[in-house]
């Protein structure tokens, strides 16, 4: 079985959801170990829960085999347990080199080649592990660091359920004991009239059975949910015995706003009732930890998105356009934007999509001593407006805003600029939105430092590539200018090789190397005596002698210099043959090094076509037919071949000169 591995962030939604949805410690226990290992393509799965300090029982299991039994009981040691719940995962081959327990118990007994492990923890609080096995090697599995969070949040949820459970069960013993409590039992006629209330009303909405007996029910309904309210109990009116599961808001006499739990039942035709039958609990402090839960989980995947994003982008304009574009697609807030300080100005750098360019026109530049992000920048803190209205240093920039969030941005210790989050509504932001924010901010300020810093070395690099092709410039000439019947000969003949070598495919480095070695092919004759290398008639064999020592000359000089020590093919090979008749080391065929080879057909050729006090210049026909007949014995073919292609095509009409 082929199993794709989810990444990390799709990985923790698509489980956050499916946890989020169970409703039972039973459900999340069994379902949330089920979909994670299909999900990740486990063949056996265990999750544990602690009964005590030391020992976990199964509580779910995935997959079967007749040795799972073996291990309904797991004993925890307390350095382990400190581990995984400080968010330590483990994903490692079966069996592992490190196993000392007793064999029965080895994992490798049920098949498996794969062991993935973590805790579910909340706070320093280990609830249980889940263990997930496979029987064929997963190292595709080893980078799901997003197990510690998910960990995390199913531990959480493991202990509210449970203290929910609680809390329930203790409800219901005190319910046996008295008709007291919170609680509601309400039964309403077919027009939505409160015929019975239970006193828990009192306690729970301040109004007595009393004051709503006879009254429409939907007068203690929230506004906002009264229509979703009328829908369901139209619904459960049409057929005789339905059922219905509502949560809507409620409001206290007070003007508290609660949250009530309300499970329904039509018993109009019952004649001992004659009502719909609704059994309302408070579940407010629930919802709101699912709530709270449900953001603390959005922050955690903003985070992780955010530090992702950040590590792939590549200049200070995209690390802003990513993380405005995060916030707003993340948290939903409508205008968000980021500006870096230069000088006593602040310069947007990004804005949100859906805001219109002419309306921030006015907006691109915004002086540091004025407005909230100015502020900002000159107190080094974050400032959260419940009402930008009421504060005097607000500057409006051409859209409605009530709230504003903004804070710092730091690079390297100083204020870089400012990460802006405004809303037109009133009090949109609280500290959840405030701690968020500053994360964000702290992630984009390292992320910018890197960037900065990247360019200062690459600025700095190329700089000093610049002043080493000078110099190796200024060298080409000061031989040039030794020998006046080759002047202009070492730029002419770079040039034609650089463009032959580019054809041929070579790029990058290797081309530079390249370009260096030819500006330098000649740079061992500078050891040359002036009587051999000006002589203005044909050399003897002794004086040939010490000429062909140029290239050993050429390497001498150069190998201690390691940035050219990439560039010596052809200061020390552009004399060699490819029949092996060249010098000085009598290389033949691809063993002569391939700029060299490239160097050699271009420096005959520039010969060729040049003027020599011993001869005119050659003509291009001329030239090209003894190009082509030393193809096989002076040259490469291959490189005779392309560079025949070229002249076909008008490319190479000139040269330098070359001692042939």
């Amino acid at each position: 079985m082929t199993t794709s591995t989810p990444d990390s962030e799709t990985l923790l939604l698509t489980v956050t959801r499916q946890l989020l949805a169970q409703g039972s410690e039973t459900d999340l226990c069994r379902e949330g170990l089920s979909f994670l290992s299909e999900l990740l393509g486990a063949d056996l799965g265990m999750l544990h829960l602690r009964v005590t300090e030391r020992e976990y029982v199964m509580n779910a299991a995935w997959g079967e085999h007749p040795l799972l039994d073996v291990h309904r009981v797991q004993v925890m040691e307390p350095d382990w347990v400190t581990l995984l719940t400080a968010g330590t995962w483990i994903s490692a081959p079966v069996p592992s080199p490190d196993w000392h327990g007793p064999e029965e118990r080895n994992y490798a007994r049920l098949g498996a080649r794969h062991l993935v492990n973590f805790g579910l923890f909340n706070g320093p609080e280990l609830v249980g592990t889940v263990n997930l096995l496979f029987n064929r090697p997963r190292p595709d599995l080893n980078g799901l660091g997003v197990l510690g969070t998910i960990g995390a949040l199913w531990g959480t949820l493991l202990s509210r359920l449970q203290a929910e459970s609680a809390v329930r069960a203790r409800e219901a013993m005190l319910r046996t004991v008295t008709d007291q409590g919170t609680d509601l039992v309400t039964v309403l006629d077919a027009g939505g009239r409160v015929l019975y209330q239970s006193g828990g009303a009192r306690l729970l909405l301040g109004r007595s059975a009393r004051d709503v007996t006879g009254h429409a029910a939907l007068n203690v309904v929230h506004p906002d949910d009264i229509g979703r309210v009328q829908e369901a109990f139209m619904a459960i009116q049409r057929v005789p015995d339905a059922t219905l599961n509502l949560t809507f808001r409620a409001l206290h006499v007070d003007g508290r706003v609660l949250w009530l739990e309300a499970r329904g039942r039509n018993l109009l035709e019952e004649p001992s009732v004659r009502g719909v039958v609704v059994h309302s609990r408070d579940v407010t402090a629930q919802h709101l930890s699912k709530r709270a839960l449900e953001r603390r989980v959005q922050e955690l995947t903003l985070m992780h998105a955010t530090s992702l994003q950040l590590q792939e982008a590549q200049s200070v304009d995209e690390i802003a356009s990513r993380v405005v574009r995060l916030i707003e697609g993340r948290l939903g807030h409508p205008f968000v934007w980021v500006a870096e300080r230069v000088g006593d100005q602040l310069l947007m750098r990004a804005c949100d999509g859906n805001r219109e360019p002419r309306t921030v026109r006015h907006a691109q530049s915004l002086p540091v001593d004025q407005g909230l992000c100015g502020a900002a920048v000159r107190g080094g803190v974050t400032l959260m407006l419940g009402d930008v209205r009421c504060d005097p240093r607000y500057v409006p920039i051409g859209h409605e805003v009530r709230s504003e969030l903004v804070t710092p941005i730091r690079v390297s210790g100083r204020v870089w600029g400012v990460l802006n989050v405004e809303s037109p509504l009133v009090d949109a932001f609280d500290e959840d939105d405030r701690q968020a924010l500053e994360t964000v901010a702290a992630q984009m300020g390292a992320a910018l430092a890197n960037v900065m810093l990247l360019a200062d070395l690459r600025g700095s690099r190329d700089e000093l590539s610049r002043a080493y092709d000078q110099t190796i410039e200024g060298w080409a000439r000061a031989l040039d200018f030794r020998d006046r019947e080759t002047e202009g000969h070492s730029q002419r003949v770079t040039e034609l090789a650089v463009e032959l070598a580019r054809r041929m495919g070579l790029s990058g480095e290797a081309l530079l190397h390249l370009r260096r070695g030819a500006l330098l092919h000649d740079i061992g004759k500078m050891g040359i005596p002036d009587a051999v290398l000006l002589k203005p008639g044909p050399l003897d064999d002794q004086e040939w002698a010490v000429m062909r020592r140029h290239p050993d000359m050429a390497l001498a000089l150069l190998e201690p210099i390691e940035f050219l020590r990439e560039a010596l093919d052809i200061p020390s090979a552009h004399h060699e043959k490819w029949n092996g008749s060249g010098y000085p080391a009598g290389l033949a065929g691809e063993a002569i090094p391939l700029p060299a080879r490239i160097f050699a057909v271009i420096d005959v050729w520039d010969a060729l076509r040049h003027d020599r006090p011993y001869r005119p210049a050659w003509d291009a026909e001329r030239a090209r037919a003894l190009i082509e007949q030393e193809a096989g014995q002076h040259f490469d073919p291959q490189v005779v071949r392309a560079f025949l292609a070229w002249l076909d095509g008008a490319g190479a009409s000139d040269g330098g000169d070359a001692d042939a």
